[in-house]
């Protein structure tokens, strides 16, 4: 049986493989530290376990699970820069203290090492294994360029905001998990079974995103800094669905306040306005919802101690506080 911890390790020894320490140092360093300091692995730990519950060779995957973190890494530069976020795990972001262009230099650089370390992956259905692995990636685009076009929108759904999040989160999720079964040579069944656990999952980690925006300080950021930077998160989705026109148009006036002139009472005046509606409290009772459904669908693994581990990170996803 191989933990999480041990998923964990297995995947920290090949990522340091891959990534030199050379000339130029701010480059190779900004990447080190990008990929190996903080990050929770849970997307190529679920790949590990799922090929271990299915009864595959954890050794064999490691290679892939290394992508799909340098991936998810890879994400998270840009999105920084994109969003213009000056705060990551609580440390001033890349983009903001080496300045952009060598952020988006540095998030490439790891994009062509996550290819690097799908190349050692020697299983006979490697082609297969490439083809699920840039589809994800181009979903993950496609999710990404959804919420920058979103923000321009006056009014979204939760239909909207749905859509966009699978896309971005959820399928980079459901594909670390197919990726595992793939690679244990599950039948096409099951991998579509646990891909559709896998979206599920995704949008659930998003959408509890949103909420501990305003439920915890531990994320290292403000508090409702979402509502600051006018995002279109499921909370302000379903509260622009409920609210009388006059609320709306008082929130809709918040958001898109610049970040340097929206004050702390208005961020105060627009948690009044969502919690009018429910609309924080929908978001822990959908997650939540998600997170039960995606567990039925994993049923399909299985009773293994891989299978209990892969059931303790789903519900580790709706109670995290970062």
């Amino acid at each position: 049986m191989t933990t999480t911890e041990q998923c964990k390790q297995l995947v920290d020894i090949e990522l340091e493989k891959l990534l030199p320490k050379k000339d130029p140092s701010e480059f190779y360093n900004s990447m080190n530290e990008q990929v190996l300091t903080g990050g929770k692995r849970i997307r190529p730990i679920f790949c590990l376990l799922v090929c271990e519950a299915l009864g595959g060779n954890v050794e064999t995957a490691v290679p892939v699970a290394a992508a799909v973190e340098l991936i998810q890494a890879m994400s998270l530069v840009h999105d920084d820069i994109m969003d213009q976020d000056e705060l990551r795990r609580g440390k001033p972001t890349l983009w903001k203290t080496q300045g952009e262009a060598l952020a988006i230099d540095v998030g490439d650089g790891i994009f062509a090492k996550s290819i690097e370390a799908l190349l050692r992956y020697t299983g006979e259905n490697y082609q297969e294994v490439f083809k699920v692995f840039s589809n994800g990636i181009i979903n993950m685009c496609e999710g990404q360029a959804w919420d920058v076009l979103f923000e321009k929108k006056d009014s979204l759904t939760i239909e909207d905001y749905n859509q966009m999040s699978i896309l971005k989160t959820g399928v980079h999720i459901a594909t670390s998990l197919k990726l595992g079964a793939m690679i244990a040579n599950a039948d096409k069944q099951t991998q579509e079974k646990i891909y559709s656990a896998g979206i599920k999952l995704g949008l659930a980690y998003q959408i509890w995103d949103d909420y501990i925006d305003f439920a915890s300080n531990k994320t290292g950021k403000t508090r409702g800094s979402d509502i600051k930077k006018g995002k279109k998160t499921s909370i302000v989705c379903h509260a622009l669905q409920h609210l009388e026109e006059t609320d709306k148009a008082e929130l809709v006036k918040i958001l898109e306040t610049s970040v340097e002139e929206t004050t702390e009472e208005m961020i105060n005046n627009a948690i009044q306005l969502l919690d009018k509606t429910g609309s924080i409290e929908f978001a822990k009772t959908e997650a939540t919802r998600l997170i039960e459904e995606s567990k039925k669908e994993l049923d399909i693994l299985p009773d293994s101690e891989a299978k209990n581990e892969i059931l303790k990170i789903v519900g580790f996803i709706v109670t995290r506080e970062s």
